[in-house]
């Protein structure tokens, strides 16, 4: 992934044997097998760009049980200005979703964080993992995660936690609304100018259109307090920007 632009002829391969099918592949046994693609201008993980304000290529899969089981994975390039050495990030998540009553969703699972050849504060690469419990309920879901050891590689972050609020509208003839709003709880993190910083707020805002199976977006995307993460020529890695991406789903 030190040169991510060379895997896009990969993933506009995968997704163009996908064709028009966007139902998951049935493995028998309640088990099936889907996956999705991302080009993006810019990779934005709660608020913060993890690319330097630089484009992205994202792939994962996901394997579902009709119980509600699920194992997945998820990877995209990064920034190694962000995550020293490091340009690839990997997840890593499983658990259970379904329905328990009244149009009332429930998510509960673990997810991990890793970026092989990585350099992290505390020695060896960067990981973090999150237990989250999300409820959805029609277009609205509010999910929470927490962070059970330090934050990101991050020594003494220990019970960091985020809220994660979002909302999606359909607006007819493929095209959608998604806003989100997300709250993050930080423990010894200090901003730009050495100064405390113990939360701060990320949103986005932004439009969807759905042609064929190919979904186009554009959103505002930014944090409240946007000068945690500098990029590499020092501009607030959070400020306000707009994201655009095209995805799909095979």
């Amino acid at each position: 992934m030190k040169k991510p632009l060379f895997a896009l002829p990969l993933v506009l391969a995968v997704c163009a044997a996908a064709g028009a099918r966007a139902e998951p592949t049935d493995l028998g046994a309640g088990f099936s097998l889907s996956g999705n693609a991302a080009m993006v201008s810019d990779y934005r993980f709660r608020g913060y760009s993890q690319t330097d304000f630089r484009p992205a290529i994202q792939l994962g899969f996901d394997l579902n049980h009709t119980s509600g089981l699920y194992l997945g994975n998820w990877n995209s390039n990064v920034s190694d200005f962000v995550f020293t050495d490091g340009n690839l990030e990997m997840d890593f998540y499983g658990g259970w979703k379904g329905e328990v009553g009244g149009g009332v969703g429930l998510d509960v699972g673990v997810l991990h964080y890793y970026y092989p050849g990585s350099s992290s504060p505390k020695g060896g690469n960067y990981n973090n993992t999150d237990l989250y419990l999300g409820v959805s309920y029609a277009n609205y879901s509010l999910k929470y995660s927490y962070t059970p050891s330090d934050f990101f590689s991050t020594p003494d972050t220990k019970g960091t936690w985020y809220l994660d609020g979002t909302a999606t509208f359909d607006l007819g003839d493929g095209w959608g609304l998604v806003g989100h709003l997300g709250y993050q709880k930080l423990k010894k993190a200090q901003d730009m100018d050495g100064d405390a910083l113990g939360h701060y707020v990320d949103y986005k805002l932004g439009v969807t259109k759905d042609l064929s199976g190919w979904v186009l977006g554009l959103a505002a995307v930014g944090a409240t307090r946007d000068n945690w993460l500098p990029t590499k020529n020092g501009h607030p890695s959070g400020r306000l920007g707009a994201v655009f991406s095209v995805a799909r789903t095979f």
